[in-house]
């Protein structure tokens, strides 16, 4: 059965909530409770919670990580999209992958949006999203999970903020070459990829003066540039997603879908 990625973009109102379901078994955030068994009711739970967006992903990609193979990608990922996408015909599902194999895979089964951390690195990718006229998502990342953090791939000499937005604008035009539609094209800064705290903090800082007239989805949650232990990070979490949402975020991909969507009726 073949599915068409619904017009979502269009449908915003107000900043989309994408909640994060992990499906890797050794999430950062997480642990062992982001095991595949258990995502489709965690995706279930967000849904019902108010999220927007669901984000699947199956491999990890925390600084320091090792690739997996794509068929293990996919053996986690794809009994979970079509378990979700058969009890929730109406949801929004994206998929964080950067391998274009497990793109086209995934929007054969229903997925709406790729959320690429790689940046379109990967042609069969592009090809995949515009095939599909899905939403695509441009993580700024540099080099692979494993050494995104190391000096090299941290140096952002003309300054961080308009270094990932001209890097960004690159990968898009890439992708529009590539017959991506531009008005389906998401930028998201790349929190905690390639980057060191003081960088994240900058980025944060100065969201609003990314840009207006593109999307931005900000990915902040629970993430190291705040310190102290994961456990400890929701409060301030909290805080900086409702801080990006007053600079204009477009979507806040988030783990506690709960407390950010009862924040944003107060």
């Amino acid at each position: 059965m073949m599915f068409a990625p619904r017009p979502f973009l269009e449908q915003l109102k107000r900043c989309a909530v994408m909640g994060i379901v992990n499906i890797t078994g050794d999430s950062f955030s997480e642990g062992s409770s982001s095991a595949p068994e258990s995502a489709a009711e965690r995706a279930f739970s967000l849904f019902e919670a108010g999220a927007d967006i669901l984000d699947l992903g199956a491999e990890s990609t925390r600084p320091g990580s090792s690739p997996v193979t794509v068929a293990e990608e996919c053996d986690r990922l794809l009994p979970v999209l079509e378990k979700i996408r058969s009890a929730l015909s109406e949801a929004i599902i994206s998929v964080d992958t950067r391998n274009g194999e497990t793109a086209a895979e995934a929007l054969k089964l229903g997925a709406d949006i790729i959320n690429d951390v790689s940046m379109g690195r990967d042609p069969k990718l592009l090809q995949s999203a515009a095939e599909y006229d899905a939403t695509l998502i441009l993580c700024h990342s540099r080099g692979t999970p494993a050494v995104m953090n190391d000096p090299v791939y941290t140096a952002y000499p003309d300054g961080v903020r308009l270094t990932v937005a001209a890097e960004l604008q690159q990968a898009a035009e890439k992708a529009s070459a590539a017959g991506v539609d531009p008005e389906k094209i998401i930028f998201d800064p790349g929190i905690g990829f390639a980057k060191t705290a003081e960088q994240c903090r900058i980025l944060v800082e100065e969201a609003g003066k990314f840009d207006r007239s593109r999307l931005w989805l900000w990915g902040i949650s629970r993430k190291s540039f705040m310190g102290g232990n994961v456990s400890d990070r929701n409060v301030e979490t909290l805080a900086l997603e409702l801080q990006l949402i007053n600079s204009g975020a477009s979507v806040i991909r988030t783990h506690d879908v709960k407390s950010l969507r009862l924040a944003m009726k107060e």
